[in-house]
């Protein structure tokens, strides 16, 4: 099965993908007329993305699922060769961690629109310490993009 995904497997992904896509947009222009007649308040009401949506969500539930069990199956079979993958997940989690902890609770115009949506402030800091380690990992991939850039100039 290995073998197979790794000589097709992104020729398969990306022909599932066409005739998801395909599929969509058969639904949408054989209904979009009648969706265009439909008054502005009734157009929520519609189903003709429905199909979209679904396959969007069934699609990536695919992926994830297939990614861990290829994961877990990976680090079974080599858990030294893993050690470096385990270690950056493991780092990853501290970073997040760390950022959660120490995030202070939200204050003025950012404090009532949490009120408005009804954010709670463990969300709160749950976003903070989302964002936070997503814009260090952006830095991080910035600054190993240019060392990597002048690491070749030189070579």
């Amino acid at each position: 099965m290995y073998q197979f995904l790794t000589k097709y497997g992104q020729l398969l992904a990306f022909g599932l993908g066409i005739i998801v896509t395909v599929i969509f947009l058969i639904g949408i222009f054989s209904g979009l007329e009648g969706f265009n007649m439909l008054p502005e308040a009734d157009r929520s009401e519609s189903n003709i993305f429905n199909f979209g949506l679904y396959a969007a969500v069934a699609l990536t539930i695919i992926c994830a699922l297939a990614w861990v069990i290829y994961s877990v199956i990976h680090i079974a079979d080599d858990p030294k060769g893993s050690l470096k993958g385990i270690l950056g997940v493991v780092a990853l989690v501290a970073l997040f961690f760390i950022l959660y902890t120490i995030a202070k609770p939200a204050t003025g115009s950012v404090a009532a629109t949490m009120d408005e949506f009804d954010v709670s402030e463990k969300t709160g800091k749950f976003i903070t310490a989302a964002i936070g380690t997503t814009g260090i990992l952006i830095a991080g991939a910035c600054l190993a993009f240019v060392v990597s850039e002048v690491r070749n100039l030189f070579k």
